[in-house]
């Protein structure tokens, strides 16, 4: 069967112009989607007052504020709470996906959304990407965090280190969405969280064109 998914996955973070003349749809970034009331509150005055009180959540965790026309976007860019949310995020934080996690979830085996950020965080700080790479994370086997549709899926599970068990992760490959959509294969089982950051670093230079800063 011919594949009929003919684009390439794409986020809608930043600005884009709408199909309705003189409107424009926003993406922000919420880094492992996780807000609080009063940024929420902020976003809803933020929809009412340049949109049409609309928002739209998507399924990499972020925010869509759509209807904003042309004569309010200049100041719509200007808010603060876009400092936060960004609209041009750096490329890991930009496309990380995260379950809930053990913080606040009884079947996770291990904490995500916290590590997730930190780790990603602590190797945009180290390594120059070319482009976005997806990394989802997910605390269980039930795999709300979808880690084999990743490119590069973290799956919570318990590791053996130096005797004793830890929090560890199963390593996913090759996951791809859109056009030729696959699912991706576990490649390593076992890591040690406290270990994964050096395993991630080499696997984003040598399979995603990163470069040591």
């Amino acid at each position: 069967l011919k594949d009929e998914i003919i684009w390439e996955k794409r986020d809608h973070i930043g600005v884009d112009k709408q199909k309705q003349p003189g409107l424009n749809y926003v993406g922000l970034n919420i880094p492992v989607g996780r807000f609080y009331a009063a940024d929420m509150f902020d976003l809803a005055r933020l929809a009412e007052v340049y949109g049409n009180g609309e928002i739209r959540l998507t399924v990499e965790q972020n925010v869509i504020i759509p209807n904003i026309p042309d004569s309010r976007l200049e100041a719509f860019l200007a808010e603060p709470l876009l400092e936060k949310f960004s609209i041009n995020p750096q490329p890991l934080t930009r496309a990380l996906v995260s379950c809930t996690g053990a913080q606040f979830c009884n079947f996770a085996l291990v904490e995500t959304k916290n590590r997730a950020l930190a780790i990603a965080k602590e190797l945009e700080t180290e390594l120059s990407m070319p482009k976005a790479v997806r990394i989802h994370w997910t605390g269980c086997p039930n795999s709300c965090g979808q880690p084999q549709v990743a490119e590069i899926g973290l799956m919570g599970t318990k590791a053996r280190k130096d005797g004793k068990m830890v929090e560890g992760v199963d390593l996913y490959m090759g996951g791809k969405v859109g056009k030729d959509a696959q699912l991706g294969s576990c490649v390593q089982k076992g890591i040690p969280c406290e270990d994964l950051k050096p395993i991630l670093r080499n696997l984003l230079i040598e399979n995603f064109g990163a470069q040591p800063k």
